[in-house]
């Protein structure tokens, strides 16, 4: 089996991302609603510094993340462009859709700072 070519490798990674981005949005909703849950319980502080810190810490990794997506991105798209015919259709259709979910999640949750 020939190794994988640059564009399914930036593909891949594309991929990855966006599912990573996803997932640290999913984290974050999930932590926020068990701070705001034990704040209503009366919770005290002690027992809020923890899900309070990890809150913080999702929330400063998904700049990050996002910051990566749109730097792949732009790899994605320039590994594209340069594609030789030797890609199949196949290849090049699955960065198209991977560039296309890239852009949407960068448009929906807004661009890196």
């Amino acid at each position: 089996m020939p190794p994988p070519s640059a564009l399914a490798i930036k593909t891949s990674s594309v991929i990855r991302l966006v599912k990573e981005e996803a997932s640290y949005h999913k984290e974050a909703a999930q932590q926020k609603a068990q701070v705001e849950k034990l704040e209503a319980d009366g919770a005290d502080e002690y027992e809020l510094r923890q899900p309070k810190k990890a809150l913080e810490e999702t929330l400063v990794m998904a700049p990050a993340v996002r910051k990566r997506l749109a730097s792949s991105l732009e790899l994605l798209q320039m590994a594209l462009d340069d594609a030789s015919e030797a890609e199949t259709a196949e290849a090049k259709e699955k960065a198209a859709k991977a560039l296309e979910d890239g852009r949407k999640v960068l448009k929906e949750y807004g661009e890196y700072e």
